[in-house]
């Protein structure tokens, strides 16, 4: 019975929860349903693998579900043509007064049917949306068809394997709540980006203290912990509070064999 809250009403109340953030704050964090720590590591993590992805000169770039733009002003700073779309228009009207340059475009759509046509982008970021869909297959499609042939894909989704995750959906079961959130496992995002053809996957681990020990954040900036704990079997998918997955669209046939 509680799985029939993660369908259509489950869609409406995030729609209205991020509608009413993007109302009532005024800083970014909030506005996206972060904490200040949460979202200060995200893009920390984006800006270091931003330099690192295979991408052209004054790339197309979308970020969906942008929020109030943090990702977008990354992007566009770097010299790509970037878009930040969101559903929530007061989120929207956030990012774009953060760019009064308008270095970047911003369009109000919902991620289940993007407004653009197929192959229109070297890269799609998609972070934060996927524990407030209902359909998270549906907006991989739309990822997908979006992409241009090996264009870059950044999918983030909370980890559904982390000890935090576990714990807060043993107090929802036994407070007789349905989920609020909807974490993912790895492997289970993984099959699915896999079964759309999206090639060369990894994972890029975020790793988060919980809101009441942000202190305990400054562990995680010392060099060489996190890779450590990626590098142990099994604390990577107990430890991360998420975890993003990063790989490419498959090239045409007659490409490919050159």
């Amino acid at each position: 019975m509680r799985r029939s809250r993660i369908g259509p009403e489950f869609d409406q109340e995030w729609r209205a929860r991020f509608q009413r953030f993007g109302r009532t704050h005024a800083s970014e964090h909030a506005v996206s349903g972060w904490s200040v720590d949460g979202l200060q590591r995200r893009v920390r993590i984006f800006s270091r693998l931003v330099d690192e992805l295979p991408l052209p000169r004054a790339a197309r770039v979308l970020e969906l579900g942008c929020g109030a733009g943090t990702y977008v002003r990354e992007l566009s700073a770097r010299g790509h043509r970037a878009i930040g779309l969101d559903y929530a228009f007061p989120s929207l009207a956030r990012a774009a007064a953060a760019d009064p340059e308008r270095r970047a475009s911003y369009v109000s759509a919902d991620g289940y049917a993007l407004p653009f046509r197929s192959g229109s982008f070297d890269l799609v970021v998609c972070i934060g949306v996927l524990q407030a869909l209902s359909g998270p297959e549906r907006l991989l499609d739309e990822i997908v068809r979006v992409l241009r042939p090996a264009g870059v894909l950044v999918v983030e989704a909370l980890n559904a394997s982390g000890v935090v995750a576990m714990v807060r959906r043993a107090r929802e079961i036994l407070a007789g709540r349905p989920p609020r959130l909807c974490f993912h496992s790895v492997f289970r995002v993984r099959r699915w980006l896999q079964e759309r053809g999206v090639a060369g996957l990894r994972r890029v681990g975020v790793y988060l203290p919980p809101r009441r020990f942000a202190s305990v954040g400054r562990l995680l900036d010392r060099p060489g912990l996190v890779g450590l704990l990626e590098a142990v079997p099994g604390a990577a998918l107990l430890g991360a509070h998420a975890f993003w997955l990063v790989g490419q669209t498959a090239l045409p046939p007659a490409e490919a064999g050159r």
